[in-house]
């Protein structure tokens, strides 16, 4: 394989992604980190729609490693006009390298070549973009039968660099964030965040009457502090669990943390010692931020993903057949799985996939309790 000779000053990265959500932009911060080492001092500019650059502008200014965004039109928008100014001013930048992120839409390699950047770096997909890669990115033999974030990443380290081999360890990097006091994080150890939320287009989350029953056990058996992560919009039903929590053990110490801005989050899930929750995007927080966690999976098959590069991340799955679900969000509303479930996320009283409603406490408890000898190990007993 021929790797990207010399360094470049000026890198745009190709991500028209379509629906991502929080945690698949954090995931972007793999490839933009990888570059960053590789060419250091460069301008590395992510490229992506409109829409999502206003919707994550938050993570986008502060927590990655791009040093500045490019806006394109979104996918599906198709006027002229945005389309002539895009093109214009992704020739004035004068970009030496362009990176294609495999799930960028309707954005790939011929841009960048009609662009007049020399050096096009993508994964080949078989279509008519390949003729524009100069540099095509080569998945190596999965070994978990599909490949994983760190055959992504090993296969295009090997084209940009660094020059030697990538380790599964180094494949995530710190998320960038500002420090910032969080009182809550004075209540006494052990301190456990549980995210019992996540996006609704997916129906992967545990159902609330097990994660009272957890957040139960978390307080009677570890006198835990407990913090209930979620959106604004989830605050009705953190506070819904927090009640139930307490009407069946009165005195936990358990606290609602909603809607704060990405910054307080992340040095939230930074000060406590485990993360338990759904697959959404506190856990990639959480494993950017070398946090424990917990995940519970439902019926996207995306465990497999990230299991050598989350060396903290522990899985809990009843891994049934039709736990494989692996379409674009936006393709799954009306699927329904072998047992009749519904993709969609509809109400917290349900109805949940037969995994998630399947899946005990038991099972989820053993994985936590897993993770509390090294937290009582530290010399304070308090956080990282």
């Amino acid at each position: 394989m021929t790797g990207v000779p010399g360094t470049a000053d000026r890198i745009a990265v190709f991500a028209r992604l379509r629906g991502p959500g929080l945690g698949d932009l954090v995931q972007r911060n793999i490839p933009l980190a990888l570059l960053r080492r590789a060419h250091p001092g460069a301008e590395v500019s992510l490229v992506a729609g409109a829409g999502l650059v206003g919707r994550f502008s938050e993570l986008l200014r502060g927590h990655t490693y791009a040093t500045d965004v490019v806006s394109c039109p979104d996918a599906g928008d198709f006027d002229p006009r945005r389309w002539r100014r895009f093109r214009r001013t992704l020739a004035e930048r004068d970009f030496q390298m362009c990176v294609v992120d495999p799930d960028s839409r309707g954005l790939d390699a011929r841009a960048a070549r009609d662009a007049g950047i020399p050096v096009r770096v993508a994964l080949p997909t078989g279509g008519p973009a390949d003729a524009a890669i100069t540099h095509p990115i080569r998945l190596p033999p999965p070994v978990l039968g599909r490949p994983d974030l760190y055959d992504y990443a090993r296969a295009m380290a090997a084209v940009v660099g660094p020059e030697r081999p990538l380790r599964p360890g180094e494949v995530v990097p710190e998320l960038p964030m500002r420090p910032e006091r969080i009182p809550e994080l004075d209540l006494p150890p052990p301190r456990v965040a549980v995210h019992p939320g996540g996006a609704r287009h997916w129906n992967r989350r545990w159902p609330p009457a097990h994660y009272a029953e957890l957040c139960v056990r978390l307080g009677a058996e570890l006198d835990a502090s407990v913090y209930l992560l979620g959106t604004g919009e989830e605050e009705p039903e953190l506070s819904a669990l927090r009640r139930r929590v307490l009407d069946r053990r009165p005195g936990t110490r358990v606290h609602l943390a909603a809607g704060g801005t990405l910054n307080r989050t992340a040095n939230l899930l930074a000060g406590v010692d485990a993360l338990v929750g759904n697959d959404s995007a506190p856990a990639h927080l959480a494993a950017a931020l070398r946090t424990p966690t917990v995940v519970v999976y439902g019926p996207t098959g995306t465990e497999f993903m990230w299991t050598r590069v989350y060396p903290r991340h522990r899985g809990v799955s009843l891994r049934y057949p039709c736990q494989e679900l692996l379409h674009a969000a936006e393709d799954v509303v009306s699927r329904r799985c072998a047992h009749d479930c519904p993709v969609a996320y509809l109400s917290r009283e349900g109805p949940y996939p037969k995994c998630l409603t399947d899946l005990p406490v038991d099972e989820v408890w053993r994985a936590v309790t897993s993770l509390f000898p090294a937290v009582r190990g530290r010399p304070d007993g308090g956080p990282r």
